[in-house]
């Protein structure tokens, strides 16, 4: 008989509950198997250790009271809207809002005249006629969970108590989690099977917190592990001096390097002649010239006699790059292919042969480069641009191709306190100078009444033979009906404000039209460019000069930035409008600092405070985060902590050979 597989690795299917339809509905959740169940966290909880009276109530807090109900009401307000309000114990007032147009008492009002005994659970303020609490959750008899209860994510059709009972039943099965930390590290943390259970059902706020340390723990030790894992191994690819290439290479560049690309290429060929792996970091401004460090590092592998990957986060850009290194790398008879997911079938099962046969000398792709189909016949150099779109094991596949050093660009400039943690495994170079002739982009904040006099200067550029890019906030391609309403808005413009000039629109979920369009920008054959956050980051057009950001709040601040870095790339001066129709205080703080300031590494630190990691780094755009349960701020201390043991333990054994179950794990995770 076949040996069966762990209960935690089954499909979701095995819960009770849960067939086929459901499992596509829980999918959307990110819960495909009973792992992904157990390492699915509450997102708060609900405190249910006491059953308090109105008496006994305090203000401000959460929390469980039953009483008598008494002098329920119900009446009209505006909107459609009614009013239903009743006394508990004469001492704490219970209001709830709802919509209801029919005639007679509502259902809610109905049942709830039936109760005379009841717990309600919510928010108790201090109002102006003693305690209240609005829109309580509320039961007619003691509700059967006592301490604390935990809540979940929810998606239509998923409820919280589905949740709850299908991790109880997930539970069952706890004793899979074995531990994966080092005995000398896990002693003083609670054990790793308890910690989820007191995670999903703690006994108290103490064992919440204990169960969280554990876990929060885990998830940065791992992470940190898998980011310096491989980093100190003996030996690496000794790539040979600059050669002819390279040095036809630099003469042949229109243009004076800056100081800081000149420091950034001798560190570069330094770390790849050396027999230790290079990993390095090179982290700068929109338009500071990253490229030409990949470029550099790209022709001496070649010339070194190896082979190149570079992995970059969308399909655009990677035929924009192609492009690029085509005409760069081209003249030196350097071959260079192209491997993304939307290719003839045919076309990828060539470009993988040239690969593995090393005709192929560098390789520009997507996530397809990582595939198990693609092999290379001498991989000695990987780059990877934009670094925070891809997560560790994807980086650390496209270092398992080959004996490769490792080049990492982002333009996203990250505070130095989180690019030391996150980046604990690169060594770090900084590329702040722009290039002679760049010039800071005039940045506006514009009153949304004015914003027929933005769109007729930006026609009044175009007449002066200049592009312009007008971006709507659509943060998640995904969303069908926040993606209609930004086509809609283009369509708008299009026939009216702008209906003077030639426009595109661009959006993710186009197609190869989407490749058709940005080359038709480019070549000029568009003058307006309408698109989402699809441009954010590569888009490469000298002659785009005007930037009209939609609804300008909706953005992190780093977002922000990258958008407006597609502007004023040529010898003619950029303008970026900022439209915000609906403006808070801390939205208004938040778009002064990108008003005031084009220093990227300011603007980071700036949205770090204001925001959050999660925008700042990428994750919440892309509907991943980053970790599961920890906070890269609250939880700063443990990061740190975590990363001084890794480096400790990989010093002692670099190849883990001690701790089979670390790499096990390591290969579970989804970071």
């Amino acid at each position: 008989m076949e040996k069966s597989m762990n209960m935690l690795d089954r499909p979701v299917t095995v819960l009770p509950g849960i067939g086929p339809k459901r499992a596509e509905t829980v999918k959307k959740l990110g819960l495909e198997t009973v792992r992904d169940v157990v390492f699915s966290f509450p997102r708060a909880y609900k405190d249910f250790q006491k059953v308090l009276t109105p008496h006994t109530a305090q203000a401000n807090e959460e929390q469980l009271i039953t009483g008598t109900l008494l002098n329920l009401n119900e009446r009209n307000i505006s909107g459609g809207r009614r009013i239903i309000q009743a006394r508990l114990d004469d001492m704490l007032t219970l209001t709830w809002f709802i919509h209801y147009r029919g005639r007679g008492p509502s259902f809610l009002y109905r049942r709830l005249q039936k109760i005379k005994q009841i717990w309600v659970y919510g928010m108790v303020k201090d109002a102006l006629f003693g305690l209240e609490m609005n829109s309580p959750e509320f039961f007619d008899k003691e509700p059967m969970h006592h301490g604390l209860m935990p809540v979940y994510p929810l998606i239509s059709g998923v409820s919280n108590e589905q949740r709850k009972n299908w991790i109880r039943y997930a539970l069952n099965y706890s004793h899979e989690l074995e531990e994966c930390l080092p005995p000398n590290i896990s002693k003083n943390l609670l054990e790793r099977e308890q910690a989820f259970r007191e995670i999903h059902f703690p006994a108290d706020w103490e064992m919440q917190a204990k169960a969280r340390k554990r876990i929060v723990f885990e998830e940065f030790f791992l992470f940190n592990l898998g980011l310096q894992y491989g980093v100190k191994k003996a030996s690496g690819f000794k790539h040979s001096l600059d050669g002819e290439l390279v040095e036809r290479y630099l003469k042949s560049l229109p243009f004076e390097l800056t100081d800081d690309q000149q420091d950034a290429l001798k560190i570069v060929g330094k770390d790849m002649e050396s027999t230790f792996p290079m990993r390095r970091l090179i982290h700068g401004e929109v338009g500071s010239g990253k490229t030409i460090v990949a470029e550099y590092g790209a022709i001496k592998a070649v010339e070194s006699g190896g082979q190149v990957a570079m992995m970059v986060p969308t399909e655009v850009l990677a035929r924009q790059m192609i492009q690029r290194l085509k005409g760069s790398l081209g003249p030196l008879g350097i071959n260079v292919t192209l491997l993304i997911g939307h290719m003839p079938a045919k076309e990828s099962d060539e470009v993988r042969k040239a690969l593995a046969n090393g005709s192929a000398q560098v390789a520009v792709g997507t996530h397809a480069l990582i595939t198990e189909k693609v092999k290379f016949k001498n991989l000695t150099l990987a780059i990877v641009d934009e670094q925070h779109r891809f997560g560790v094991r994807q980086r650390l596949a496209l270092l398992d191709k080959g004996n490769a050093d490792l080049l990492v660009m982002s333009a996203t400039p990250i505070p130095r306190s989180l690019a030391l943690t996150l980046y604990g495994d690169l060594e770090t170079t900084e590329i702040r100078q722009l290039p002679q002739g760049r010039k800071e982009v005039d940045t506006r904040l514009v009153d949304p009444r004015r914003r027929n006099d933005v769109y007729d200067y930006l026609v009044s550029r175009i007449k002066r033979g200049e592009q312009a890019y007008v971006v709507f906030p659509l943060v998640e391609e995904s969303d069908k009906l926040d993606l209609k309403a930004a086509v809609n808005e283009m369509e708008e413009l299009k026939r009216g404000l702008l209906s003077t000039v030639s426009v595109g629109l661009l959006h993710g979920q186009m197609g190869k039209e989407k490749e058709e369009i940005f080359q038709a920008f480019y070549n000029q054959e568009i003058q307006v460019l309408l698109a989402t956050t699809v441009i954010e980051v590569g888009m490469n057009v000298p002659n785009a000069t005007v930037m009209v950001i939609e609804n300008a709040e909706r953005y992190g601040l780093a977002q922000l930035h990258q958008l407006r870095g597609r502007v004023g790339r040529g010898d003619k001066p950029g303008i970026c409008f900022l439209l915000s129709y609906n403006l808070s205080e801390l939205g208004r703080a938040r778009l002064d600092v990108i008003r005031n300031t084009n220093d990227g590494f300011k603007i980071a630190e700036e949205d770090l405070k204001l925001r959050g990691p999660g925008d700042l780094l990428g994750v919440r755009q892309s509907g991943q985060p980053l970790f599961k349960l920890a906070n890269l701020l609250e939880d700063s201390a443990i990061l740190e902590e975590s990363a001084r043991l890794v480096q400790e333990l990989l010093l002692d054994d670099p190849d883990l050979k001690n701790y089979s179950y670390l790499k096990n794990e390591l290969k579970r995770q989804r970071y």
